[in-house]
């Protein structure tokens, strides 16, 4: 049995940076679970004195929704899980899915009997933290990796609805990408908008990160801004 060769300088020195970088993890890991803690601990505290307080409140939990379910008739649906995201977005499961149904619902209300320009809440599982929602279609996003364009008939109107309605639920969408990952275009053109789990209702914010968000909005000149958004968006696949 022969010896195995020593180690080169070379790969003492990535031998030496692995163990660096191990131990770099652990500790980032330690932090992670420390600064969760604390967030719990903070939100716990905020629970038994925002009552108190003089603005509207911000810690609302997922019984707070009523749920006003539509009918399936024969549309596409999918199913979302709200997730603890302390870190991410500030939001607990709780608060992600009582936002997100919450803008869904006031949306739903104000958009009447016209076909909707954002999805349809079908049903609700707060114990499970997850509501179905209809299909809208592919998004912009998925529509540019496919190399697919399509018409999208009077477009600058379809947007203009889509401000006016959010205007009148008092809803600001806080997450609209330029790529388009959370704007959809139907297969005959007919636009929504998707993915309300950054947002805010009331100019309320639900966390840290929503406000940050909120006031970019309003320095980006607001529902106007977000209307030119999204024209800037659709221009990407329209024909």
């Amino acid at each position: 049995m022969t010896d195995a060769p020593p180690e080169t300088d070379a790969e003492r020195r990535l031998n030496r940076r692995v163990r660096a970088l191990t131990r770099k993890k652990a500790k980032l890991k330690q932090r992670h679970l420390a600064a969760l803690r604390e967030i719990g601990f903070l939100r716990a505290r905020l629970q038994t004195v925002e009552r108190h307080g003089p603005q509207p409140p911000i810690m609302l939990q997922a019984d707070a929704l009523v749920p006003e379910m539509q009918p399936r008739k024969g549309r596409a649906t999918l199913w979302k899980s709200a997730r603890d995201r302390l870190l991410w977005s500030g939001l607990t499961a709780d608060q992600a899915l009582y936002l997100e149904c919450e803008c869904l619902q006031r949306l739903a209300r104000v958009t009447g009997e016209t076909r909707p320009h954002f999805p349809q809440i079908i049903a609700i599982k707060p114990q499970d933290h997850a509501f179905e929602i209809t299909h809208q279609g592919p998004t912009v996003l998925q529509l540019v990796q496919e190399g697919t364009r399509l018409e999208v008939p009077d477009m600058a109107g379809q947007v203009a609805r889509i401000v006016a309605q959010m205007r009148a639920a008092s809803v600001i969408h806080l997450d609209m990408h330029p790529d388009g990952r959370n704007l959809s275009v139907a297969s005959d053109g007919h636009v929504s908008v998707i993915d309300f789990d950054i947002a805010a209702c009331d100019e309320v914010a639900f966390s840290g990160m929503i406000e940050r968000h909120l006031r970019r909005f309003h320095a980006n000149d607001g529902y106007d801004g977000f209307a030119t958004l999204l024209l800037d968006i659709l221009a990407q696949v329209r024909l």
